[in-house]
């Protein structure tokens, strides 16, 4: 799906993708093509909802320069809006109740750890 719309969410100058299905958390830098690209969008896949058929553990090996952090684990997440150009993305962890904010876009999508 990603190679179906890359093109059109690069020109439309979108600033961050959420998908699920796969089962697991996995945050990837600004991409466009398959490598990082400041002009491109952050992708987060948050399909770590959980489900019956466990955990999706398997990752691509070596990691990929363009993934900035990948844990198989179940959790839920926070997006909130703070205005027309911030905005805080928060991603919770079942396991420990500890909140990690990754993640703070802002028009250029500036990315904060």
């Amino acid at each position: 799906m990603k190679k179906a719309i890359e093109d059109l969410l690069y020109g439309a100058r979108v600033d961050v993708v959420f998908a699920g299905h796969v089962h697991a958390y996995e945050r990837f830098t600004n991409v466009y093509n398959d490598r990082a690209d400041d002009c491109g969008p952050v992708h987060i896949t948050i399909g770590d909802g959980g489900n019956r058929e466990g955990l999706a553990s398997k990752y691509i090996d070596p990691k990929p320069e363009i993934s900035v952090f990948r844990e198989a684990s179940f959790g839920h997440r926070q997006f909130e809006v703070v205005n027309a150009t911030h905005s805080i993305w928060e991603w919770h962890r079942n396991d420990d109740d500890e909140t990690k904010t990754f993640i703070s876009f802002t028009e250029t999508a500036l990315i904060r750890f």
